[in-house]
């Protein structure tokens, strides 16, 4: 199975995940970006902080890129 890496970035910031995660595929690799993307949002929300230009960047192994998502989309699914 593939492993995936979940890359944080906003602004001025990239907090690059270095462990990946492996994952079936593709599909599963973008509901574990949302899982985790509600849990930045959830910690930023208690921190008093802003996560709406954040993005969660899922790439493959090789590097290559998978998806971008923005936490504020996630954040208009339920939380």
């Amino acid at each position: 199975m593939p492993r995936y890496y979940f890359h944080l970035h906003g602004r001025q910031n990239r907090l690059e995940d270095d462990e990946g995660v492996v994952l079936p595929d593709s599909e599963a690799a973008w509901y574990q970006a949302i899982r985790s993307g509600r849990e930045v949002i959830r910690g930023e929300l208690q921190l008093g902080l802003r996560f709406e230009e954040q993005v969660i960047e899922i790439v493959d192994e090789g590097g290559a890129p998978v998806e971008h998502i923005p936490l504020a989309e996630i954040a208009s699914y339920a939380l």
